[in-house]
């Protein structure tokens, strides 16, 4: 029975892997060079350590069988203690396998690298594509800076284009993961990570699926977007029709606004409320407006049940996602300010010295 399970539990852990805990083969079918440089060394790395896996196992059961109480045949050596030739086998194989993980792990790690930038599917270097991605409270905010739009649990880009995602958090600690296109990079407040993927083919109509990697909350399951690479046309077109307050246009379910600065951005962090401040809420409301808010607000509950809904900005409010950053670095803005005088009052010291 405990066999049993264990061999059902290291399928589930081997499905989970392949499929990145979605419905398809991901680790077999990536979309773009990272994701399938990175699929590659987890398949190498799996039939090297199989190397091992496997001959233990077909031993094992053939121990079994040979040396079984029936089979009269066995040797019998009861003053066998040592074997040259099986310490060989048994440690030579395994730190051979160990040091040619060890080399994958190391070149991986640098080609590899979240913050290396990549070239083009012609192995050309060429400008990136910027998209700034925030990880507000339970969803995800993209900033365009050179398209100056924004978008809410939607990202777009064009396809055999190289991307440099900068990203950071505007709550706990969180996690950016398109599995088709690169591996999972982490979002922290006050600070900015990046990460430089590529896709090779353009997207099916629902777009690749993107969502948070690390537990951050009872609505972190709703931090769900898609990702879609289209034509560098089709791209255009977007951008166009956001800026123009059409983009409902390519997306009718999605919602147009006009500007997304501080003030608006203030608005996006939800799915805080407590109880108390739910019942507060109640307790509080004396218009209609704040009585039907009130209302909604208890419907809802202290957390989101299905993701932000898609919506775009046609403008976006210039260094929004560096104001983003420097609210959490403001207790050592002063400290880097006194160094900085320090520093000038040293200089002037040894100015007037010489």
């Amino acid at each position: 029975m405990r066999q049993t399970t264990l061999a059902v539990l290291s399928l589930s852990a081997m499905a989970a892997l392949l499929t990145g805990c979605g419905g398809d083969l991901v680790l077999l079918n990536s979309k773009g060079p990272v994701a399938e440089g990175q699929s590659s060394l987890m398949m190498t790395a799996i039939y090297l350590m199989l190397l091992v896996v496997i001959p233990s196992i077909l031993m094992a059961l053939w121990f079994g069988w040979k040396y079984r109480a029936s089979n009269k045949d066995a040797d019998y050596k009861p003053t066998w203690a040592h074997s040259t030739a099986i310490e060989i086998v048994v440690w030579g194989i395994p730190c051979i396998i160990i040091a040619i993980l060890a080399y994958l792990t190391w070149w991986g790690s640098h080609k590899y690298d979240p913050y290396r930038p990549l070239t083009n599917t012609q192995g050309q270097m060429e400008e990136h594509l910027k998209i700034q991605a925030v990880a507000e409270q339970f969803k995800w905010v993209f900033i365009y800076p050179e398209q100056q739009i924004a978008t809410i649990n939607e990202v777009r880009f064009p396809v055999n284009k190289p991307i440099e995602f900068q990203i950071t958090s505007n709550f706990t600690m969180n996690s950016f993961f398109i599995p088709k296109l690169a591996g999972q990079v982490y979002a922290m407040a006050g600070m900015q990570t990046k990460l430089h993927m590529l896709a090779e083919h353009p997207s099916p109509a629902e777009g690749y699926r993107g969502f948070s990697a690390n537990y951050s909350g009872y609505g972190f399951t709703q931090m769900r977007f898609r990702a879609h690479a289209v034509s560098d046309a089709d791209f255009n077109a977007w951008v166009d029709a956001i800026k123009a307050g059409k983009g409902t246009s390519i997306n009718p379910e999605a919602i147009q606004k006009t500007t997304l600065d501080a003030t608006e951005f203030a608005t996006l962090k939800d799915g805080d409320r407590s109880k108390h401040q739910i019942e507060a809420m109640l307790n509080n409301a004396h218009t209609p407006e704040e009585i039907k808010a009130a209302h909604e607000a208890e419907r809802k509950g202290p957390f989101p049940t299905k993701p932000h809904p898609v919506t775009y900005y046609s403008s976006v409010t210039p260094d929004l996602f560096k104001s983003i950053i420097n609210t959490y670095m403001s207790n050592y803005h002063g400290a880097d300010h006194a160094g900085a005088e320090h520093a000038g009052a040293e200089h002037a010291t040894a100015s007037v010295g010489e």
